[in-house]
């Protein structure tokens, strides 16, 4: 199942919690899971995006790094406004995945 941990919430932020929680009708323990994984979720593409701008990692890497596809992590790009960077090469290895994905190659 994995371990456990324990945390110390401020008041504030567990009310937040309880609050969420009471509007989906989750236990506790089962919604905060949640919000973690959608927060770890979210630092992946953060900490992928600010590799990508900075010229540190490929637009492929970038998407791997986030767990989302290429294209997924162009409308990441898009939705901050951000211009695509992209080269034939990393385009090319995109259409190679697909093919081998697919058995078409």
């Amino acid at each position: 199942m994995g371990d456990k941990i324990s945390i110390i919430l401020p008041d504030d932020l567990k009310e937040e919690i309880d609050k969420l929680k009471e509007l989906y009708n989750e236990d506790p323990s089962s919604y905060i899971r949640k919000l973690l994984w959608k927060s770890i979720a979210q630092e992946k593409i953060e900490y992928a995006l600010k590799q990508y701008l900075e010229d540190k990692i490929s637009l492929g890497k970038a998407s791997e790094i986030a767990g989302i596809s290429i294209w997924e992590f162009h409308d990441e790009l898009h939705k901050r406004n951000i211009s695509l960077k992209y080269k034939i090469s990393e385009a090319e290895l995109e259409i190679e995945k697909i093919l081998k994905k697919y058995k078409k190659l």
